[in-house]
């Protein structure tokens, strides 16, 4: 309940930086998790961490606690996944600088972040903010890392260009208001 009251909160106070009008389901977050390997040795690095529906799918998954990294811009969503994840380090910051948020809060990470799950209105943001976000994305994952991100928008598969990235998978979530399709990339440098 406290977190449908921090969404609907945010949604009120600040609507247009909202990806959706309804949290993700617990469906889409399982299946997002779900796209990852049960055991990894480095961070998985969560964008747009929300209230947390995929941080706790993650844990579930069976991600160590230490290796689960939300990243969420909003002050009052950052206190309320502070509160029902004390246990994890929650960075409260901007994506599109998310390699000097991770070498501030967690300068051991530097070279270790394997996955990075995004659940940021990637479709909805302006070009210059989206390039900014990829960018840091691929300096963070070393080759062959994963970069996994759900968009309603399922029938159209042309991202915006994501150099260096080679599309693994992708898949419906019908169970989900709105359905989402979840695609998974592989970071690919570009010689």
């Amino acid at each position: 309940m406290a977190a449908l009251a921090a969404f609907g909160g945010e949604l009120l106070s600040d609507a247009g930086s909202m990806g959706a009008v309804v949290p993700s389901s617990r469906v889409l977050a399982r299946r997002i998790a779900g796209c990852l390997p049960r055991q990894t040795d480095g961070y998985v690095v969560e964008l747009g961490a929300g209230t947390g529906v995929v941080t706790q799918a993650l844990m579930e998954h069976g991600l160590q606690a230490e290796q689960v990294v939300p990243v969420e811009l909003s002050t009052n969503l950052v206190r309320h996944l502070r509160q029902r994840f004390p246990e994890l380090m929650v960075l409260g910051g901007d994506a599109s600088k998310l390699g000097a948020l991770v070498a501030e809060h967690l300068p051991q990470a530097s070279g270790r972040v394997s996955h990075i799950v995004s659940s940021l209105p990637l479709r909805s943001l302006p070009l210059p903010v989206v390039a900014r976000i990829i960018r840091e994305v691929r300096r963070l994952l070393p080759p062959d890392g994963t970069f996994i991100q759900y968009t309603y928008a399922i029938g159209c598969r042309n991202y915006r260009p994501l150099d260096g990235f080679e599309r693994l998978a992708t898949s419906v979530v019908w169970m989900n208001l709105p359905p989402a399709r979840v695609d998974v990339f592989r970071f690919r440098p570009v010689d």
